[in-house]
């Protein structure tokens, strides 16, 4: 090999094991991209068998066709609105990549509210192990689900048929105002304070001239001041902070209650009310986070204004199924070793 030649190798040796180094940084570069687009598809295929919205389409799926099998249509409208479904062991199966399908499966269950058991056999849990489908809609409205092997859920409720006036979720008011107390007690305003005459003040008879009393009075007390001896100031605990704390107290539990039901948090709101309530069918956790937490539109406070005697009137306004409220209600408290809860709340109007 001739000497000029040994130049021209090396270059060329050199060459090679940098495009081999430089395709190495490509792939490595590269990598992160594929990973991250294999974990965003595994989370959408996920999502599509395990999710709320899953579990919330399979539900309408599966009362839709009890729907198509049954006379009672409107009492399985109630039900199907008032009722929660959870999934245990939801799996993905596999996937279709040609038509983009994911298969899944796991046990459906369904907890209908208190009372619909009656016509239930007695049963308030519903449950059935299921294999379903989902596939993206031609429309784009999102994913549709074809669930099979929910049939005995499927018959049950098509049997359903018990008025909702029975099982339908109560809001958080009392049937009746407290027999106690008066219509308007709460509204109550003060009299005007009455005029005083100078003789009222003086102790002075009536046949004393008004003006001559008031200029008697002022020399009465301008004599008296060199006299008499004027006693220390004593300080005094005045009530009125102690009233603006508990009044603040108060109100914070009127909030905290309300906040609760536009959140459908049914413990936290039951929590504000006196405990002998508590399993009430209007103030149980659960009738509350049924009625509350599924609303088309969540409750909302508007306002909060305090009344005389431990009460305070509120405004809020929300929609639920077949109905839209701007409410106005009264809401009195008590208090329970040390502390303000809710002993009684009467609408105005109904909602």
């Amino acid at each position: 090999m001739s000497t000029s030649a040994k130049p021209s190798i090396a270059s060329a040796r050199f060459l090679a094991v940098a495009l081999l180094l430089g395709s190495c940084g490509k792939i490595e570069q590269d990598k992160p991209v594929e990973t991250a687009q294999t974990r965003a598809e595994a989370k959408r295929h996920k999502d599509a068998c395990a999710s709320g919205t899953a579990y919330d389409r399979m539900k309408r799926v599966i009362f839709d066709e009890a729907r198509k099998q049954s006379s009672h249509r409107t009492n399985l409208d109630t039900l199907e609105a008032f009722s929660i479904v959870r999934m245990e062991g939801p799996v993905v199966e596999g996937r279709d990549p040609t038509l983009d399908v994911t298969r899944c499966r796991g046990r459906f269950i369904l907890d209908v509210p208190p009372g619909s058991e009656q016509a239930l056999g007695g049963e308030r849990r519903l449950s059935a192990d299921i294999a379903y489908t989902a596939q993206d809609a031609a429309d784009g409205s999102g994913l549709v689900y074809v669930v099979t092997g929910a049939e005995p859920i499927v018959s049950r409720l098509a049997a359903f048929d018990l008025s909702d006036a029975t099982y339908r979720p109560l809001p958080a008011l009392d049937a009746d105002a407290p027999k106690t107390e008066t219509t308007h007690a709460d509204e109550r305003t003060a009299e005007p304070p009455r005029r005083v005459s100078a003789s009222e003040l003086g102790g002075l008879g009536s046949d004393e001239p008004e003006h001559e009393a008031a200029a008697r009075g002022a020399r009465t007390a301008s004599t008296s001041t060199s006299t008499t001896r004027i006693p220390e100031a004593r300080t005094v605990t005045s009530p009125v902070r102690s009233d603006a704390l508990a009044a603040s107290a108060g109100e914070g539990v009127v909030r905290t209650f309300y906040n609760a039901l536009g959140a459908g948090r049914g413990e936290v709101a039951s929590a504000q009310v006196i405990p002998e309530k508590r399993s009430s069918r209007a103030y149980s956790a659960d009738a509350i986070s049924r009625f509350y937490g599924r609303l088309p539109e969540p409750l909302r406070l508007t306002s909060v204004s305090s009344l005389s005697g431990s009460a305070y009137r509120v405004t809020y306004r929300y929609a639920a199924p077949g109905l839209r409220c701007n409410g106005s209600a009264i809401v009195r408290l008590t208090s329970r070793e040390s502390r303000p809860l809710i002993r009684s709340i009467t609408a105005s109007n109904g909602c």
